[in-house]
């Protein structure tokens, strides 16, 4: 299985929280977010920053999220990515930010990728 992250707007500190509270911290290899100091805060410097950390190209990567800064962040670094309909986002804002692909349930994100 390729290496997975989560990579979120939130404070990476209560982020590693959500993920261990609902027992996904062994299908991801790293949770990264903002920072309090204020760094992150922008996706796109966040994905970038991920990319660089993680040695991984961006042509390789894909960017799952349910809202446009997702999409958006993804756009910016060369990232594909897949908009999901089970989120905080509306199927409007995800392909008016230029989502490459939508999925409809998480059934179906393998079948999206």
């Amino acid at each position: 299985m390729p290496a997975s992250f989560v990579v979120t707007s939130k404070l990476t500190i209560f982020a590693r929280r959500i993920v261990e509270h609902f027992g996904l911290a062994g299908h991801f290899t790293r949770v990264y977010g903002s920072q309090p100091d204020g760094r992150f805060d922008d996706k796109a410097e966040l994905i970038a920053h991920v990319l660089e950390s993680e040695k991984i190209d961006a042509s390789a990567a894909v960017m799952i999220g349910d809202r446009a800064v997702d999409i958006k962040g993804a756009r910016a670094n060369s990232v594909r990515s897949v908009g999901v309909l089970r989120g905080y986002g509306s199927e409007r804002e995800l392909v008016e930010a230029g989502a490459d692909r939508l999925c409809v349930a998480p059934a179906a994100l393998e079948a999206c990728l």
